[in-house]
Formats: C-alpha cells, sequence, structure tokens
C-alpha cells in the first residue's frame, strides 16, 4: 500500500512538473489580455448563478413531484440498500436531465465571488451567495453529506488563494464572516442528524428491505429463465415496484414502526457498540475508547456518531490494501467507477449494457462496495494498471499548468482549475478528483465558465485592437 501510494505521488510530482513546464513554454509568452471589465464579470457570475439556482430547482422539482415517489423516502431507502436501484420503476422527465446539466455551476458561482468578490457587486454578488442552495439542495435531495463538504473545500481553498496573492481570506462585506461560521456550524447539525436518521429509518424500513431484495431476486431468476429473443422487453419493466407501491409500502412499515410500543430503554454498553462496528466494516476502536465509554465519560450514541464519522473519512488506507490484494479480479470500469452520473445514463439509455452490474458485483466480490477508495485505488479499478498511471499524470499535468498559469497571467480558467486541483488533493483520501459528489460535472463547469470569461476578454481586446488600427490608418 505505502509502495501504492508513494509511486502515485511520485507520478503526480512528474506531471505537474510538466504542467508548469507546458505553460510557462507555449502560454505565457502569448500578449496578455485586456483587463477583465466589471461589468462583464457581473453579468457572467449572474448567469452561472442563475444557471446553477435553476439547475437544482429542475432536480428538485423533478425528484420530489414529478418521479411519482417520495424522494426522501426513497433516498433513504437506496442509502439502505443501494441494490434495490434497478428493483424500482421511476419517472424520470427531461428536466432532471437539464438540471443535472446546470447545477454544477452553483459550486463555480461560489468560487468565481470569493476569488474576485470585490468586483462583484449588486445582484451578481446575492445571487453568488444563494448559490450556495445547488450543493445543498442536491445533498437533501440524496440524502448525503459529501456534496456540501466538497463545497466547503472549495471555498476554503479558494480563501487559501487569496490569502497567497496578499488579500484578505474573504472578500469585505456581505458579513461573510458570520456567514461562514454558520454554514459549518449548520453542517455539523446536519451530518450528525443525517447520520442518526439513516441509522433509525434503516432499521425500520430492515423487513420492507428483506422483502424487495426477495423480491428482486425472484425477478432476476425468472428473466435467466426467459428467451433471449423476448428478454427485455415490456415484461422487465412492468414487473419492477412502481413508485405508487413503494410509497404505499413505506407508509406501512412508518405506520407500523409508530404504532409498535417503544422499546424498553437499557443502557448501551461499549460492548454493543464494538459488536456493531465489528458486524458492519469488521474494524473496532482501541481500548481507550471502549473505556471513556464503559465509565460514562462519553456516551453512548457519541461514541457512534464520532467513530462512524472517523471510519467513513479515513478508511481508505483500508481500501487500496484490499484493492491491491484482489487486483486481479478488477477489470477497467472507464469512469463509470467515480463519475456518478454515467452509472444513471448507462440504466436509463443503456439498460442492456452490464458495465454498471459488472461493477457492484467485482465491488462485492473484493469486499469494497460502498467503501472510499482514495485516489489511488479509485484510479486503478476505474483505467487498470496503464490507465491509472495516465490518470494520475494528466491530474499532475493540470495541477502544474494551473499553478503556473495563475501566477504567470490573469486568466481566469488557470485560476478556476487551481481550486479545483487543490481541492482534489485535499480530498484525494477520500476519492479520485472525478468521484466526489459528481465533481466532473463541477470540472466542466469551471472549465466552460473559464473559457467563457477569457474568450470574451480576448475577443474584447481584438475589437479595442481592430478600433486603434482604424483611427491609425485614419489619421494617416
Amino acid at each position: 500500500m505505502l509502495t501504492t501510494v508513494g509511486l502515485g505521488v511520485a507520478l503526480f510530482l512528474l506531471g505537474y512538473w510538466g504542467g508548469r513546464v507546458l505553460f510557462v513554454r507555449h502560454f505565457s509568452r502569448h500578449v496578455e489580455m485586456p483587463a477583465l471589465s466589471r461589468r462583464m464579470l457581473n453579468r457572467i457570475v449572474i448567469a452561472v448563478s442563475l444557471f446553477g439556482i435553476v439547475g437544482i430547482a429542475l432536480v428538485a422539482l423533478d425528484r420530489a413531484i414529478l418521479s411519482g415517489v417520495s424522494n426522501s423516502a426513497y433516498s433513504e431507502l437506496l442509502r439502505c440498500a443501494p441494490g434495490l436501484v434497478d428493483a424500482i420503476s421511476m419517472k424520470r422527465t427531461p428536466l432532471l436531465y437539464a438540471g443535472y446539466a446546470m447545477f454544477s455551476f452553483g459550486f463555480v458561482s461560489m468560487v468565481l465571488f470569493l476569488l474576485k468578490g470585490e468586483e462583484v457587486t449588486g445582484w451578481a454578488a446575492t445571487l453568488a451567495q444563494l448559490s450556495i442552495v445547488s450543493p445543498v439542495g442536491y445533498a437533501v435531495l440524496y440524502s448525503g453529506r459529501m456534496p456540501i463538504l466538497f463545497a466547503l473545500v472549495l471555498i476554503v481553498v479558494a480563501m487559501l488563494i487569496r490569502l497567497a496573492q496578499g488579500r484578505p481570506l474573504l472578500p469585505r462585506g456581505h458579513y461573510l464572516v458570520v456567514k461562514m461560521v454558520a454554514m459549518i456550524g449548520l453542517f455539523a447539525i446536519y451530518s450528525s442528524a443525517i447520520w442518526t436518521s439513516r441509522q433509525s429509518f434503516c432499521i425500520q424500513m430492515s423487513p420492507l428491505i428483506i422483502e424487495l431484495q426477495e423480491e428482486q431476486m425472484q425477478r432476476d431468476q425468472t428473466q435467466r429463465e426467459i428467451p433471449p429473443a423476448v428478454a427485455g422487453g415490456p415484461t422487465e419493466t412492468s414487473e419492477k415496484i412502481t413508485a405508487t407501491d413503494l410509497n404505499k409500502r413505506i407508509g406501512e412499515r412508518i405506520a407500523e414502526a409508530r404504532a409498535a410500543p417503544p422499546p424498553e430503554q437499557k443502557p448501551s454498553s461499549a460492548d454493543a457498540i464494538l459488536a456493531m462496528r465489528l458486524e458492519a466494516w469488521s474494524v473496532k476502536p482501541r481500548g481507550y475508547v471502549a473505556s471513556a465509554i464503559e465509565s460514562g465519560r462519553l456516551s453512548a450514541s457519541g461514541a457512534m456518531i464520532g467513530l462512524s464519522t472517523y471510519f467513513y473519512l479515513t478508511h481508505g488506507v483500508r481500501t487500496i490494501d484490499i484493492a491491491w490484494q484482489a487486483r486481479d479480479k478488477f477489470t477497467p470500469k472507464w469512469g463509470v467507477y467515480e463519475i456518478g452520473v454515467l452509472s444513471p445514463l448507462l440504466r436509463v439509455f443503456f439498460p442492456n449494457n452490464q458495465q454498471v452490474e459488472a461493477m457492484e458485483a467485482e465491488l462485492r466480490a473484493a469486499l469494497i462496495y460502498g467503501f472510499f477508495p482514495t485516489v489511488w485505488a479509485a484510479a486503478f479499478i476505474d483505467f487498470g494498471f496503464v490507465g491509472a498511471i495516465i490518470y494520475v499524470l494528466i491530474w499532475g499535468v493540470v495541477a502544474g499548468w494551473s499553478a503556473a498559469g495563475s501566477k504567470h497571467s490573469d486568466r481566469i480558467t488557470p485560476l478556476l482549475l487551481l481550486v479545483f486541483v487543490l481541492a482534489s488533493i485535499l480530498l484525494s483520501v477520500v476519492q479520485g478528483p472525478l468521484g466526489m459528489a459528481n465533481s466532473a460535472l463541477v470540472l466542466v463547469s469551471l472549465v466552460v465558465t473559464g473559457f467563457t470569461l477569457d474568450f470574451a476578454r480576448l475577443r474584447s481586446g481584438s475589437s479595442e485592437d481592430a478600433g486603434e488600427l482604424q483611427v491609425n490608418s485614419s489619421a494617416t
């Protein structure tokens, strides 16, 4: 495992050096572009902010209303049993795909506002701050926490870049310090609440989950017995659980749980806590944690939250080792493992494609399904040995190019890419640069926004040059 990480870091640094050389030799010699006007910057920020806000609104409209299923219950159910995603027939409208193409611009709007906050004013500044609804909305809709964590890391990186440029951590005004403290506090509360809520919901739904899994197994068995000529026809879809049926069955389980007499309250012992962690993850904490619980200095519920969160963020090292031991069992996934949006697209538009099913089978066989792989294991699972080397080298090249570009030029694209790369480095102990809360979509949005701003400046400079040439010709 240490050798794998060491070689990965060496490849990244090699790519970083190459990226710096690439920018210095082929980009820094270009004529400097005209200064970015405030009017142009504010227009772009408004457009990007609206894209993000409208995008997450479209996703929410489709998921919460048009899909025909209670989104909160559906998302929580899939968190408890991800394998049921293919067992439920869920309506999807074009609004969902339009929203996915747009919502990630909300991340870009926040970053751009923090980097250029002194020049962003009026409605542009207001909308940029309201863009926080994109990561928050995405997290709530899918009962997760990582979109908010990713947004917070992007914000922290933008603040550090401002500090490196000799500017204050945050733009003055807008009460940003108060808002940042409030956001971090609310995220801590939300993270703890959603973890507790998920555990309670999974316990309540465990009988229903078993029923749905048994029905899915029966369907799969039936499909295997159908001749190939008729497999995949209308019967396959009609046999799935409908949204109406799912809502009804979830409601019945919740009503039964509420009507049941409350269980006898017994003090939770350290042994019970350790047994739950051992069964779920095959791990146990050190002795001083168990001693703190037994002595009463640490509550059982607090220990559950603390141990779960700690393991949630640190088990990547263990995952690397497991993936290495099972390396012969993996086949390249070509981005499907990291880029979350690809799995539902394959399921919906290419139902006969077995890439997602094969990936899940390999992950389950290796006992790492649902665990964070870190950037190193993720690169290997997605692209194999050779592909992982190329992947890490490209990551390093982008890092070096953006670092040199932000230092030796005033282009916006390198600056935005630098924020993304630094955030991906900080989160590399959890996931790869394309695997954190659909960060691939955020990367595309950052590149599109940066290119748009730089192209507009180039075009403005060309117009000014043409005007000066015309004036000089007339004078001559």
